[in-house]
């Protein structure tokens, strides 16, 4: 079941134009945005979350925690590609969840270029119902400021129906998902 999940969640994220990738474990996540994105370091953002709990090594960037809070708007409209966990990945829509944590602010998601999201095989859900009731389990009623929904890079369309890729965030979109192959 859980690789019928997986399949069908990178069906879904590639429909909307973004990408997905296994990486056996969290070792391979580096060698991933090394070969995507070769950017130089200040222009690298990673959350406090994946700083802290990956290390990741052989990744050049800077982690949000060591910048001001005054600063760090500056600092993410400049940066090419912004690094988080999620809290959820939802199969049938190839949707990701974020919640809004101090050590990985909103903006991190939203103003970089390129953003990548790292996630657990163990947080990729069937339906938006069954993610958000192991969220509801693992937080406090009231204790959620904000979740944000993300499928693919920023759209829009205006009024001549033209395409518009990267306008309210991200030009591109990207999922590591770290599990079994």
């Amino acid at each position: 079941m859980e690789n019928k999940l997986l399949y069908r969640f990178q069906s879904r994220i590639q429909e909307s134009g973004g990408w997905c990738e296994i990486s056996a474990s969290g070792d391979g996540i580096s060698d991933i945005l090394n070969s995507k994105y070769m950017f130089e370091k200040e222009k690298i953002v990673i959350s406090g979350r994946v700083a802290k709990e990956l290390q990741l090594s052989g990744l050049p960037g800077m982690c949000i925690d060591e910048v001001k809070p005054n600063n760090r708007r500056a600092l993410l409209s400049e940066a090419k590609l912004g690094v988080t966990f999620c809290d959820g990945l939802i199969a049938e829509t190839g949707t990701v969840v974020l919640i809004n944590h101090p050590s990985e602010p909103r903006e991190l998601s939203l103003l970089p270029e390129y953003h990548v999201v790292i996630a657990k095989q163990t947080q990729l859900y069937e339906s938006l119902d069954k993610c958000f009731t192991k969220i509801k389990q693992l937080y406090p009623a009231g204790s959620i400021p904000s979740i944000t929904l993300v499928s693919g890079p920023s759209r829009t369309s205006d009024i001549e129906k033209t395409l518009v890729i990267g306008v309210h965030g991200p030009v591109e979109f990207g999922v590591i998902i770290i599990g079994s192959r």
